[in-house]
């Protein structure tokens, strides 16, 4: 654990205060509607008090996924998930960058207006945008904070869409962003923080595809209505040559199950 904020362990005692557990996602409403209690926090995280207080006090290291979560209940600003990155000594993914990417209004209106799922991504996958369809089908994609490596590689409800994870969504995305991290350093804190989970890591190690991007192929996954069938998806990127900086991604019913070369 680094030491060079002493104040953080103060920080995060004041950072509960002020969030109200009313506000607190799936909180016992027998709690009342004080401020975040060690004990409600030890709750959302799914751990015992001590192992929190340990946290927040810097006796016990703090994981990413940890600062996430602690991010997550809290609703802390990208300034103070930045500070709390560091205090900890993990690597910060770039999707805590406080200057959201100016999205313009048609590209906003155009994946609205899609029949199917889709979603606006910046350079480093964050999800900038999204349409109805694709909060519907994928509710994590509107997750304040969403970003598509790091929801579908590491475990959680992005990748538990993921049908046959490791033989049809994994090594696409791990190409993508091996690709991507050769020439933007900034990428680099996502490669670290995926690699923290130790299937990714071993995937990441074992597999050497390195390919620009892995949109064109078509990937089961599991959606409501289908189950216990799986859907089968085509995943598209488009880059808008007005708004370069953006992707326009959109998963469209595939007529066929057979995987395109990508």
């Amino acid at each position: 654990m680094c030491d060079a904020a002493p104040d953080l362990p103060a920080l995060l005692k004041r950072w509960r205060a002020r969030r109200s557990l009313s506000d607190v996602p799936d909180a016992d409403p027998a709690d009342g509607d004080g401020p975040v209690t060690q004990t409600v926090m030890a709750g959302q995280l799914g751990i015992s008090e001590h192992h929190y207080r340990r946290l927040e006090t810097g006796r016990r290291p703090m994981s990413s996924d940890v600062i996430a979560e602690i991010s997550r209940v809290l609703t802390l600003h990208p300034d103070e998930q930045l500070a709390l990155y560091r205090w900890a000594g993990r690597p910060a993914p770039p999707l805590l960058s406080p200057i959201a990417p100016d999205v313009p209004d048609d590209l906003r209106d155009h994946i609205d207006r899609l029949p199917f799922p889709a979603l606006l991504e910046s350079g480093d996958f964050s999800i900038v945008a999204h349409n109805a369809r694709a909060a519907r089908a994928c509710p994590w994609t509107a997750r304040p904070g969403a970003n598509v490596m790091v929801d579908l590689l590491l475990p959680g409800p992005g990748r538990d869409q993921c049908a046959q994870w490791e033989e049809h969504w994994a090594p696409p995305l791990l190409a993508q962003l091996r690709q991507g991290a050769l020439s933007n350093s900034a990428l680099r804190a996502i490669v670290d923080r995926v690699c923290e989970d130790p299937q990714v890591r071993e995937l990441w190690h074992r597999t050497a595809d390195l390919r620009r991007h892995s949109y064109g192929t078509v990937r089961p996954m599991h959606l409501d209505g289908w189950r216990p069938r799986r859907a089968w998806v085509r995943i598209m990127g488009f880059q808008p040559m007005h708004e370069p900086s953006l992707r326009v991604i959109t998963g469209e019913p595939a007529t066929s199950t057979r995987a395109s070369a990508g």
